[in-house]
């Protein structure tokens, strides 16, 4: 049996080379970046059906190129940051950029938890559903609210960048900038200010170099994910996944495109195509950390000035996130309410968008972390917060359109808010664009 199975790994791996060699000869043919990336996804999906639970081979290849997206994450955020905004030449348009950028954050995590109250109320999930509550079930900590305060702060920003916690290098960079804001005597620091223009431009060239590989990750991370599903697991919540996903879909196209629309008066469909390569890297990566490279450069395609971009990539990762920080927590919950029989008032539905949009500025955007919004929030409302370990099937699923909303959501952040600032390039968000994802300088 074991023979077996080790002979299909290697006949998988075989299949997805031939799906590489499929995919070169289409860039070779000209093809277009999306094309490439959607014949991945296609291929990825039939080799994970075919060689269902023997994609181990396969999946090495999409984890070595999520491990590069992580790798760029710290010196992306702190060249980008720390050189973007000590570029700014006041504070006053420092604050100007924060204070949009978490206003705009903060509107998506509050929709995004309406839409899941309207999505479950309409629907009626979960009732007459059966829900059993695990014995001794393990379930991550839920930081106190000085706790997630003092960890924004970095301690050791070595052990901070080795552990790619975003939210401690933001804010280190953050002060590096304004200290150089402040500082009297630039032609003193112009050697550090220099290096620091050096190594944004320097970092984005590797991203796009790494980039390039996407549509190949694409295949081999599909491929693991279709191969590892089990029907049996998740068919008792399944309506659970696919509301989840939904909900997120709809929040991605027709509420961005709204807020688009509505607050920054532009067409949201040159939005959807521009920045569409961004969230399928964030769908296949589930990592909302790793895809801030990405973002930052979907963004500057759409006519975002890199600071605006660098900071809403960021900061989006981690606070806000409507997929995670407010749809996955809010129709988990009150699909157990309903199972169990309970009903919430107006006040309670209040309670919910409150709590989700607290606890989403301590979340970290990598792949796992809805579970700490999700045990915030039963624990807000009263309900087992065991009954997330059921969930535990589907949540690796369900995490692929979360992570992806979440990061559509800090790119429309950046374009509303650089609108809203008056430095969108208009020209550019609306001109046609069939270039790769990360242009180098």
């Amino acid at each position: 049996m074991k023979g077996v199975l080790e002979l299909n790994n290697w006949l998988a791996l075989l299949a997805a080379l031939v799906g590489f060699g499929i995919i070169f000869f289409e860039r070779q043919h000209h093809q277009s970046f999306l094309v490439r990336v959607f014949t991945g996804m296609i291929l990825g999906g039939v080799i994970g059906i075919i060689f269902k639970g023997a994609t181990d081979y396969v999946a090495t290849i999409g984890t070595i190129y999520v491990n590069m997206l992580l790798a760029m994450v710290v010196p992306v955020l702190f060249f980008s940051i720390t050189y973007t905004v000590s570029s700014l030449g006041s504070i006053k348009s420092l604050t100007d950029i924060g204070g949009k950028a978490i206003g705009f954050l903060s509107l998506h995590n509050v929709l995004g938890s309406l839409l899941a109250i309207i999505a479950v109320t309409l629907f009626g999930i979960g009732k007459n559903a059966s829900v059993i509550v695990p014995q001794n079930a393990e379930l991550a900590e839920v930081p106190s609210v000085t706790e997630t305060i003092i960890s924004f702060f970095p301690e050791n920003i070595v052990n901070e960048a080795a552990n790619n916690r975003v939210i401690p290098i933001i804010v280190f960079s953050t002060i590096m900038a304004i200290a150089i804001l402040l500082y009297e005597d630039k032609e003193k620091i112009k050697p550090f200010t220099d290096f620091l223009e050096a190594g944004n431009h320097l970092i984005f060239s590797v991203v796009g170099l790494v980039t390039r590989f996407t549509p190949y990750a694409v295949l081999a991370l599909i491929a693991n994910r279709i191969s590892g599903i089990d029907g049996k697991a998740i068919s008792s919540m399944l309506v659970v996944m696919i509301s989840v996903m939904l909900a997120g879909l709809f929040h991605s196209v027709v509420t961005t495109s709204g807020m688009l629309f509505f607050i920054g008066r532009l067409n949201p469909m040159r939005y959807m195509k521009k920045y569409l390569p961004a969230w399928i890297i964030a769908f296949t990566t589930q990592s909302s950390v790793g895809s801030i490279p990405t973002s930052v450069a979907a963004q500057r395609r759409l006519g975002v000035p890199e600071e605006v971009a660098s900071f809403s990539a960021s900061i989006g990762s981690s606070f806000g996130v409507p997929g995670c920080g407010a749809i996955w927590p809010t129709i988990l919950a009150l699909f157990t309410a309903n199972a169990m029989g309970v009903h919430y008032q107006l006040t309670d539905y209040l309670l919910i968008i409150v709590v989700n949009l607290l606890v989403s500025a301590g979340t970290v955007g990598v792949p796992g972390m809805g579970t700490i919004n999700a045990v915030s929030l039963f624990t807000a409302i009263g309900l087992p917060v065991e009954v997330i370990i059921l969930m535990t099937p589907i949540a690796a699923i369900a995490d692929m359109v979360r992570t992806a909303t979440n990061v559509s959501a800090g790119g429309s952040t950046g374009v509303l808010v650089a609108k809203m600032n008056r430095t969108l390039d208009v020209e550019q968000y609306n001109r046609e664009d069939n270039s790769e994802l990360v242009v180098e300088d």
